[in-house]
């Protein structure tokens, strides 16, 4: 029989399974939650270690995990050690994704002409086209929350971002994090505001 942390785990895997999202140039954040939640009954929470990304590129992992303990600890929830502890626990995934897009530029003449029947006296139209393939790559962060007690979530926050080519600093970094999961949690918990 399954533990309730390896439940939660399983019902974690199968939600990033089944989840995808709209790129964008900034940041766009989507949220669900249960709405028959009372979130002003939790107190505690811990982040799931299994639950995340050790795959991250970089320390990417370890700066999630901060990030989404120091932004749910400023809304006046407390971090415990491990899911046994606590009433909520939280885990992330990280996906990356190359997309392209295209844009033509038409240059030349076209369409003008006498009687409407194009080019001059009835002549061809005279005019390029070029299309320009561009490729960027986006990143999603899923932050997702479930009740121990009950197995089941509670809350699910999607960001999408165009992923910067820039090389940042390990403290530019956790703090471009940080915004991003502040962002992401923003109005956590339901009904606060």
């Amino acid at each position: 029989m399954k533990s309730p942390k390896q439940h939660l785990i399983g019902l974690f895997a199968v939600l990033l399974g089944a989840t995808t999202v709209a790129c964008g140039s900034g940041l766009q954040v989507q949220t669900d939650f249960d709405p028959a939640v009372d979130f002003s009954s939790y107190a505690t929470f811990a982040v799931l270690e299994e639950a995340g990304d050790a795959t991250a590129p970089g320390f990417w992992d370890a700066r999630i995990k901060t990030a989404m303990a120091s932004t749910l600890t400023a809304k006046g929830w407390r971090q415990v050690d491990s899911a046994d502890e606590a009433e909520v626990a939280v885990g992330y995934q990280l996906t990356t994704d190359e997309r392209s897009s295209f844009q033509t530029v038409n240059t030349g003449w076209g369409g003008y002409g006498y009687g409407g029947y194009g080019g001059w006296y009835g002549g061809g139209t005279m005019g390029t086209s070029t299309t320009t393939e561009t490729r960027y790559e986006v990143g999603t962060l899923i932050i997702a929350m479930f009740d121990i007690a009950q197995e089941k979530m509670i809350f699910v926050s999607v960001g999408s971002k165009t992923i910067e080519e820039r090389q940042q600093t390990p403290e530019e970094a956790q703090a471009n994090i940080n915004k991003i999961v502040d962002e992401m949690l923003k109005d956590f918990p339901p009904g606060s505001s």
